[in-house]
């Protein structure tokens, strides 16, 4: 599961600072949320398009 971290914390097998976004095992990532510490991200894996411009084909 994808989520940003909101505040720094580490644990005994990861150390995010707040301001990362990654990609963590569901367990961990639900716990993280619940503390706090964390928010889920929906990443929608079509890459960037924020600029409204269309992939060109090759």
């Amino acid at each position: 599961m994808n989520i940003k971290i909101l505040k720094s914390c580490a644990g005994i097998k990861f150390s995010f600072f707040a301001g990362d976004v990654v990609d963590v095992e569901n367990i961990t990532a639900k716990d993280l949320i619940q503390a706090g510490f964390a928010e889920e991200v929906k990443l929608s894996g079509k890459g960037d398009n924020s600029a409204g411009k269309r992939a060109g084909r090759s």
